[in-house]
């Protein structure tokens, strides 16, 4: 593989491991542990390392060295709160300028959250959470992806991964939503493709605020 194929693959796989607990809050990320856990070179991991301090998953303690960000119920607010303005914007933006690939964007990613979220109702494994983690990134990524700007898609996919950490963290700890947040989904797909704005931006404000309240439980 090539060097930059070698840096995305480390990426995702330290990323992968920080929003699902592998990596504990706050640990620190020792070059030399990391180079025999993902088989890579110093200055691979330097890079990726570094990008994980620009996506907000990782901070560099002054000569010390790399650790992973803290979590915070403060720091969970302001996600909660960036989430919001992007994705509530963003929807706002798709209702009014989507077409129908728009809409059979928005329907197919729905399909195929619901169909994993049911198979949750039954299972438990990290497999299915990353898989689940994944389809529920797609849906609201489709959700917004007629509003106009790569921009603001991009700085939603960056916020929702570290919004992510959270909802890993919430569903360790209060378990999956179950009927509850298929419910949700199912809400949100059908008001937006109804054009039904107001019912669909009110069900999406919701749906991130739960899992705030959750965490505060």
């Amino acid at each position: 593989m090539s060097s930059s194929t070698v840096a995305e693959t480390v990426y995702n796989e330290i990323r992968d491991d920080i929003l699902y607990g592998e990596l504990q809050p706050g640990v620190k990320l020792k070059l030399d542990a990391l180079r025999d856990r993902y088989n890579a070179g110093v200055n691979t991991l330097r890079e990726v390392l570094n990008r994980l301090v620009a996506s907000g998953f990782v901070f560099v303690e002054g000569q010390k060295g790399f650790r992973v960000v803290e979590t915070s119920p403060s720091n969970f607010k302001e996600l909660t709160a960036m989430r919001l303005l992007l994705e509530t914007n963003g929807l706002a933006k798709s209702i009014d300028a989507g077409d129908v690939e728009w809409e059979g964007r928005v329907a197919a990613a729905h399909h195929k959250l619901s169909a994993i979220e049911k198979r949750m109702l039954t299972e438990d494994s990290r497999e299915l959470t990353v898989r689940w983690s994944q389809y529920d990134r797609e849906f609201h990524q489709a959700l917004i992806s007629a509003c106009g700007s790569d921009l603001h898609m991009r700085m939603h996919r960056e916020i929702f991964d570290q919004f992510r950490r959270y909802v890993v963290i919430e569903l360790k700890t209060h378990g999956f939503r179950a009927e509850e947040i298929i419910d949700e989904h199912r809400g949100i797909c059908d008001l937006a493709l109804a054009r039904d704005k107001t019912a669909a931006l009110s069900k999406l404000t919701d749906h991130i605020e739960t899992y705030r309240r959750r965490s505060q439980d």
